[in-house]
């Protein structure tokens, strides 16, 4: 038995599908935050990078709570500290999806580049990531290449339509 299988009860794949899932959970969460953000008129960098990692955070929490929610309805009658840290455990790339952002903006507030490079910089990381994670859920050779791709541009069109949706209602 794997030390996966021993912390959460799911093999290694099992964690790792839900990992990939809640990372890009995460990071559309990110991006749409970051595309509210930059209608701000004097966005500070360090408040922009607490925004985007409290944000998440808060966000990780209301998953695991209702993750938690969904085991206790699904029959299980007690929950137990270690339910909670199960569920804290599987959603946390959730908050780890912020990171990258995060440091994005704390590097702008370090002088590294400005608040527009940093906004720009930081969308562009994560439509990457959301095509990293494509390229790595789309299936292996017994896939057709031109399956794959769809699945990947699919993905990344999809996560950006949402990002789309957060800007819309900023130009309402």
């Amino acid at each position: 038995m794997s030390w996966v299988r021993l912390a959460t009860g799911r093999s290694r794949r099992e964690w790792t599908v839900r990992w990939m899932a809640n990372y890009i959970y995460g990071t559309i969460a990110t991006l749409v935050a970051i595309a509210g953000l930059t209608f701000e008129l004097h966005p500070g960098a360090l408040t922009t990078a607490c925004v985007v990692v409290i944000g998440a955070t808060a966000i990780w929490l209301a998953h695991a709570l209702s993750d938690l929610v969904a085991t206790r309805a699904e029959g299980k009658a007690q929950t137990s500290l270690a339910d909670v840290a199960r569920e804290l455990g599987h959603s946390w790339s959730i908050v780890s999806a912020a990171l990258p952002a995060t440091a994005i903006f704390f590097l702008a507030g370090l002088g590294a580049w400005t608040m527009q490079t940093a906004f720009w910089l930081a969308d562009i990381v994560g439509v990457l990531a959301l095509a990293i994670v494509g390229v790595a859920t789309a299936g292996g050779s017994d896939q057709p290449l031109s399956r794959r791709i769809i699945y990947v541009v699919g993905l990344v069109v999809v996560g950006v339509t949402i990002v789309l949706l957060e800007t819309g209602v900023h130009l309402l």
